[in-house]
């Protein structure tokens, strides 16, 4: 009983403690004070890491730039190590990974430090791993160029030329100040009527010469669809003056104004020579029609991988350097960049060539001494009136038909080579057959491309560049509305067609380098 009395007041006690409830929500405050003060802990952690972080990869970034800079003298991991010591993070650096090659540097940085924690360290995270990795790289672009330019004869009026020639050399100028010599290659294409790839690398085209006036070529229609030149197909262009006419049958002598063989006028095909290129544009001189599409034409051939065996072959004969072999490169080719410059300071003309039956063989002209012409014309009765009917030979110098020639008998081309083509029709021909028939010893003789034909193949030989890839600019050069309608329908896009005046020329290709430069960069 008297324990009863003892346990009955314990007993009553501990039922109202269970059903007391009020400490519970200390309990649980305090629960809750003390996860949130873990929880900013751990976001200040975070924190800090992240700034961290942030830090040392921005510097880790800036420094694989700059040493990956193909300008930068300094040894690439110096660079680096110089860009963490002045972050303070030398500690940080882990390991520099170089990898140069002839046009590029990639610089590959690791970086890690350990970021004592405020807060996680009470939950068994003393430290936190701050880890920084990237890689930079720039490559330069190997550049291969095709620079044509119009040198017809209206480049001889208003100092074009002069200005062409400053403009042309700053443009050398500056390709050369931003990218190494071994990155480039560089073809100048002078175009008027035709254009003279020079001799030897005429013949290495397959081309047969007719003639001792070499270098110019007669290709089909075909070639305009493709930057690919054959070399099976091509024709010596003809040695005839198409146009003029003389006041004696003797005074044409040996130029040839369908295709100029003057120095200034021929190629100068894969160069990287500064003086050289720079010497060729300072000695450009105007004359001849336009031609448009044969500069692009030949313009884009010598970018095409399809002319290595003529490269190869120049090589041989000591007229290219060694260093360009296997150059052209492919259209799909890393790190290549093909460009064409196009420049005109008008719209396409005209060109002629010689019809197939008067490019070989025996002419129907003896010549006896310098000046002394025979030609196989039949008297038609006695115009002559010696009184000696249908004599088969018309003799040119004393205007009068004989029965046989004095003399030797002419080739086709010899005799062009002599006198033009109107001169062989009119000096020969116009005393017996007066104007009915003489035009057609002119004009049958010949055939001549006209602008539209050369427009439509500009256009073709445009489009098939752009197709393969190369970026093309073009210039039009004090030009009429539809001469820049046309320069522009060949850039690659309106934005790379420049129109210019007068000095404008120099600006337009200076910018136009500056363009090259920014797509030749790759970081």
């Amino acid at each position: 009983m008297h324990r009863d009395r003892l346990i009955a007041p314990i007993l009553r006690g501990a039922a109202r403690l269970k059903r007391d409830q009020a400490g519970s929500m200390v309990i649980f405050s305090l629960f809750i004070f003390a996860l949130m003060v873990a929880m900013g802990g751990l976001g200040i952690d975070l924190m800090r890491y992240e700034a961290r972080r942030a830090k040392m990869q921005a510097t880790l970034d800036r420094a694989a730039l700059a040493a990956a800079d193909l300008q930068q003298q300094l040894a690439p991991e110096s660079v680096v190590r110089d860009y963490f010591a002045k972050a303070g993070l030398s500690d940080g650096l882990k390991s520099v990974n170089v990898i140069q090659t002839l046009n590029s540097r990639t610089v590959q940085v690791e970086a890690e430090i350990e970021l004592d924690t405020y807060f996680m360290h009470m939950l068994g995270v003393p430290t936190l791993p701050v880890p920084a990795l990237g890689t930079a790289i720039e490559s330069v672009t190997d550049l291969e160029i095709g620079l044509v330019l119009d040198v017809s004869g209206s480049m001889g009026s208003n100092g074009r030329i002069g200005r062409l020639r400053d403009a042309g050399t700053d443009f050398i100028d500056l390709l050369f100040a931003n990218t190494p010599a071994e990155n480039l290659t560089f073809s100048v294409v002078p175009y008027s009527t035709q254009v003279n790839l020079g001799q030897t690398a005429a013949l290495l085209y397959g081309v047969a010469p007719l003639h001792p006036y070499h270098g110019c070529v007669q290709v089909p229609s075909s070639t305009y669809n493709s930057t690919a030149m054959p070399l099976v197909g091509l024709l010596h262009s003809g040695h005839f003056d198409p146009d003029s006419s003389s006041n004696w049958y003797g005074g044409m002598g040996a130029p040839n104004k369908n295709c100029r063989t003057d120095a200034a006028f021929k190629v100068l095909p894969w160069s990287n020579d500064k003086a050289a290129l720079k010497s060729k544009i300072e000695n450009l001189t105007p004359g001849g029609w336009t031609s448009i599409e044969m500069g692009v034409n030949w313009g884009a051939a010598l970018l095409d991988a399809s002319a290595r065996p003529v490269l190869n072959g120049l090589i041989t004969e000591g007229e290219v350097d060694a260093s360009f072999a296997g150059r052209p490169f492919g259209f799909l080719e890393p790190d290549v960049m093909k460009v064409l410059v196009v420049m005109t300071d008008g719209e396409n003309t005209r060109d002629y060539e010689i019809d197939l039956p008067y490019r070989t063989g025996l002419s129907d002209v003896w010549l006896d001494g310098s000046d002394d012409y025979y030609v196989a014309s039949i008297e038609q009765y006695n115009r002559d009136g010696d009184w000696w009917w249908n004599e088969p030979f018309y003799r040119a110098k004393t205007r009068e038909w004989v029965m046989a020639p004095q003399g030797r008998q002419l080739t086709w081309p010899e005799l062009f080579e002599r006198i033009s083509v109107e001169d062989h029709a009119v000096h020969l021909r116009y005393t017996q057959y007066w104007d009915r028939s003489t035009r057609n010893y002119w004009r049958g003789i010949e055939s001549r491309n006209d602008k539209a034909l050369k427009d439509q193949r500009l256009s073709q030989i445009c489009s098939a560049s752009k197709d393969n890839g190369i970026v093309i600019f073009t210039i039009g050069f004090e030009v009429n509305d539809a001469a820049a309608e046309i320069m522009r329908d060949c850039a690659s896009s309106p934005a790379h067609f420049y129109r210019a005046e007068g000095l404008q020329l120099a600006s337009a290709f200076t910018s136009i380098a500056t363009q090259i430069n920014e797509l030749r960069l790759v970081q």
